[in-house]
């Protein structure tokens, strides 16, 4: 580890403050700029002039207060926690719709400052808790930064605030991921690295004052040996080149992304694995050579972003085997034909043919016999090209025999263990919602080994996974979706094609992707099929006479077998041909009169028992049955399409917990991101109109919503 420069926290704090202090001030000129702009354009175009003066009177208003404004601004991001950076979004700018965008616009701005962002706020973190006093809570994150933009914005006219507030993420958030990449190379610098090294003041850690010692002679601890020869090298490697063919990889280097191999680094890594306390110097600069030659050997073929990830992490394990060869073989390095220089450039030609890509298996069963020629006999590498070439010509070739190891044995064990667990995840997510066949065998044929695959190659925290539990939440959804269009199934494929095709993703085999190809089919019939049908079936319908001569006995038209059918709770539900689907609509959209006025009733009988229910938001709250409800539906992970007013488009989320202390319940994303929060008395008016309801009916949900209302009534009578 390099030395670090040994620093207060008030001088960070304060180099923090200058370096953002100049990106904050030209976002906020690039800020009130836009602002006067649209004011202008609004004035230019206003014919009424007392509208037009009051716009030319909030641009110059606007021109006067920017400088107080910024200093204002820049004081309030070192103030000590004030109420006003604990208090809700919508309480900091006073209207909930706005709150509401406002948030989205902050989770975006989270997103595009990245890893930077994250390293960034947990150095902060760090350095909070060990000087509180100089360094506040979250300092100079998007979170604070836009605490405290609004808290200074609140004393501007309504017209310049509500306009500022709109483009404060395009204008100033979005373009902070640059600083937020300083900001983190400057702790860096002054030795703030979470979970390894904190930050001390020396001076409230200096000991007193001792005499000064005598002087004695002192021993480097720097061994004077020189480091191994290309022979000793070699010599040194074989017992790891069989421990990574037995299946143990903490001897090689390493990569994650793209253009991550860098030849540097690989020879850094090595001379650590073989002699971690040897400087480089003491290397001997054949040997030095050689490890370095190696590392552009293989960076030229594993920074190939043409090349498949898969088969990029396959040519990866072959480097202590190609470091061997090299240390023995002096021609590896001087010819261009030699059989190994072909192997590596045959593994790249396979990986990058889309052709052969699913042939990952294949490839797969050569890493053995490759390296166990390294060990013992070099000249089975001629063999094992010819092989591989044929593979790379697409002609059909014998599978060499497998070499049964402990590592194969470890794999066959892992992927039990990962198939199981990716059973339970994908049970978790379809719950008892009702699941159709084209459904299940998208799950069965396509999510199911792609995500075992996933877990094993890159894990659950990998950009792949995250973009498949996204894509299986979608496709649950669609499949019983009665208002899916035609956008809605393109929307789907566009957003599978970049989970499945994506560079960094461990792609589909052949069968796999024509079951999803059958599946996108499905959703689009049945995005043809909820198309209006003509209005001259449904009088015929409507007036009682007789279903038309195609449909089928097993699919009847009588209101009783279609709620039946849609509300079944079996776990599979077989797709219906579209004339089906379309003859059970018309018939529940045309039914008699009678059972229309019944209806009518029985949807008015809950207006007007709510009148029965408390409605103030504390008192709702602090009742233990309304806290048991919204308990249960927190951890049920049920989604809710929520009402938020007349006119606007329902909101799929989920109930993250009730604050009693304020009266609201939190709905939250997928992600478990707060999205929303509304008062608890709304909620349950909502849920008791059916305004706000489950996207999959559940009947457990159903019985502890009438004994909520009923309990909450019994209670609102007793009182």
């Amino acid at each position: 580890m390099m030395n670090r420069v040994q620093t207060s926290p008030a001088q960070v704090r304060d180099e923090l403050a200058r370096l953002m202090g100049a990106a904050l001030h030209e976002g906020v000129k690039r800020l009130f700029a836009r602002v006067e702009r649209e004011l202008f354009d609004l004035a230019s175009s206003e014919t009424d002039n007392d509208r037009r003066a009051e716009a030319f009177e909030a641009i110059a208003q606007s021109r006067s207060e920017q400088e107080d404004f910024y200093n204002a601004f820049a004081r309030t991001l070192i103030e000590p926690a004030a109420h006003w950076q604990q208090a809700e979004w919508h309480q900091l700018i006073g209207d909930r719709n706005r709150a509401l965008a406002f948030e989205d616009m902050l989770a975006e701005a989270s997103q595009r400052c990245g890893i930077e962002h994250t390293q960034f706020e947990a150095r902060i973190g760090q350095l909070h808790n060990d000087d509180s006093e100089n360094i506040p809570a979250g300092l100079f994150t998007l979170d604070s930064i836009s605490r405290a933009f609004l808290n200074r914005a609140r004393d501007l006219p309504d017209s310049v605030r509500h306009r500022l507030i709109t483009h404060w993420a395009e204008q100033v958030l979005f373009r902070l991921t640059p600083i937020y990449s300083v900001l983190n190379d400057y702790l860096i610098q002054v030795g703030v690295l979470p979970s390894i090294k904190r930050l001390r003041d020396p001076l409230a850690e200096a000991a007193p004052i001792d005499p000064p010692p005598v002087a004695q002679t002192t021993v480097s601890d720097v061994p004077q040996h020189a480091g191994p020869s290309p022979e000793a090298l070699a010599d040194r490697l074989v017992p790891l080149v069989r421990a990574s063919i037995g299946g143990d990889d903490q001897y090689q280097f390493r990569f994650e992304r793209d253009l991550d191999w860098q030849a540097e680094d690989f020879a850094a890594f090595i001379r650590d694995r073989l002699e971690p306390t040897l400087p480089a110097a003491n290397w001997p600069t054949q040997s030095r050579e050689v490890i370095r030659l190696v590392g552009m050997t293989l960076g030229d073929v594993l920074n190939d972003q043409l090349i498949d990830p898969r088969h990029r992490r396959q040519i990866a394990t072959l480097q202590l085997a190609v470091l061997l060869l090299a240390s023995r073989d002096r021609h590896f390095l001087s010819d261009a034909d030699h059989p190994m220089r072909r192997i590596l450039n045959l593994l790249a030609l396979i990986g990058s043919d889309p052709d052969l890509r699913p042939d990952i298996e294949v490839t797969a069963s050569t890493l053995g016999p490759i390296q166990q020629a390294v060990l013992d006999n070099p000249s089975k590498l001629e063999a094992l090209a010819d092989h591989l070439r044929g593979i790379s010509r697409g002609k059909p070739t014998t599978s060499l025999e497998p070499v049964v190891t402990p590592a194969h044995e470890r794999l066959a064990q892992i992927e039990e263990r990962c198939r199981i667990r990716v059973g339970k995840i994908l049970n978790g997510h379809v719950n008892e919602m009702p699941v159709r066949a084209p459904t299940r065998a998208l799950l069965d044929q396509v999510f199911q080994p792609f995500m075992v695959r996933t877990m094993i190659n890159q894990g659950r925290q990998s950009a792949p996974w995250a973009g498949i539990i996204g894509l299986l939440q979608d496709a649950l959804t669609l499949q019983l979706d009665p208002t899916l269009g035609s956008d809605d199934v393109k929307a789907f494929a566009r957003e599978a094609s970049t989970v499945f095709n994506d560079r960094n993703s461990d792609g589909l085999f052949g069968e796999e992707q024509k079951a999803l190809d059958a599946f996108i089919d499905y959703l689009d019939v049945q995005s043809r099929d909820n198309l209006d049908i003509p209005v001259e079936p449904l009088s015929r319908l409507g007036g009682g006479e007789q279903a038309p001569p195609n449909t089928t006995v097993d699919e009847p038209v009588a209101e009783s077998a279609t709620i039946d059918a849609l509300t079944i709770p079996a776990p599979i539900v077989e797709a219906q041909s579209p004339t089906a689907n379309a003859h059970r609509r018309l018939a529940k959209d045309h039914e008699p009169t009678t059972q229309k006025s019944q209806t009518d009733v029985a949807n008015s009988e809950p207006a007007a028992s709510c009148s029965h229910i408390p409605t103030d938001g504390l008192l709702l709250a602090s009742l233990d049955v309304v806290k048991v409800f919204f308990d249960q539906q927190s951890r049920s992970e049920e989604w809710f399409e929520v009402y938020t007013g007349p006119g606007r488009a329902l909101r799929r989320l989920k109930i993250r917990d009730l604050d009693t202390n304020n009266g609201v319940v939190n709905f939250a994303n997928r992600t478990g991101q707060s999205k929303l929060n509304l008062p608890v008395g709304q909620v349950l008016d909502d849920l008791f109109a059916d305004r706000t309801r489950l996207v999959f009916g559940n009947p457990r949900f159903t019985r502890s919503l009438i004994e909520l209302r009923g309990q909450l009534e019994e209670s609102r009578d007793e009182d």
